[in-house]
């Protein structure tokens, strides 16, 4: 029996199922000597306020912020991307907080989710958790979306313009939207990913290695 179909049959209340959660928490709390924090965003596209913004970090710093008898912080986090530079700034207080940041994910952990999942000192994941390119999302008009993606897809219409000739009148209007400032903004955005995974990853996840190759 899945997981889900044991609950959906047990028939609790929001009130039963949000001591059910505890419990559970308490449980996993005990069973790793650790505290777990839980940082979940809706998962559908285009829900206002669902991807990693500042207010997040500005309400994690809060709720965390009377924590001075732990050391240790397990992060479950789920999320689609948001700002790269609000994961730093979460990242960053995590490990000046606590001794040891490890993160959790169970589902998807994508864009700048990512970035911060690399800056644990132990990432756990289960079967069904999955990681995504290390970028963040980028405000193109009043959409944020991959820089990855972003820069994919304007690389692909630089080859296709350059073997055809020209572009489609839809492809064509798009990339002639697209301003100077835009590009380079991605560019940033990557670079800026890039940097901060490459600091973090020799400084916490691989700092007690003594093994880096076989």
């Amino acid at each position: 029996m899945g997981l889900l179909t044991e609950y959906i049959k047990k028939k609790l209340s929001v009130p039963d199922l949000e001591l059910e959660l505890l419990r559970l928490i308490s449980g996993y709390n005990k069973q790793r000597n650790t505290f777990l924090f839980l940082y979940a965003s809706a998962a559908e596209k285009g829900i206002p306020g669902a991807m990693l913004q500042q207010s997040d970090f500005y309400t994690i710093r809060d709720m965390l912020a009377d924590k001075t008898d732990i050391d240790k912080i397990d992060f479950y986090i789920e999320t689609l991307g948001g700002s790269g530079e609000t994961a730093e700034e979460i990242a960053r207080f995590l490990h000046d907080k606590f001794d040891m940041v490890s993160f959790v994910i169970s589902g998807e952990a994508k864009s700048a989710g990512t970035i911060m999942v690399l800056s644990g000192n132990d990432i756990l994941m289960t079967e069904t958790g999955s990681l995504g390119p290390i970028d963040a999302q980028v405000p193109i008009g009043r959409s944020r979306i991959s820089a990855y993606d972003y820069r994919e897809w304007v690389d692909e219409k630089r080859k296709e313009a350059q073997e055809q000739g020209s572009l489609n009148p839809f492809d064509a209007t798009m990339i002639a939207q697209i301003t100077p400032g835009e590009l380079n903004g991605i560019i940033h955005a990557l670079k800026f990913a890039e940097d901060l995974v490459a600091e973090w990853l020799p400084k916490y996840k691989f700092k007690k290695w003594t093994v880096t190759k076989s």
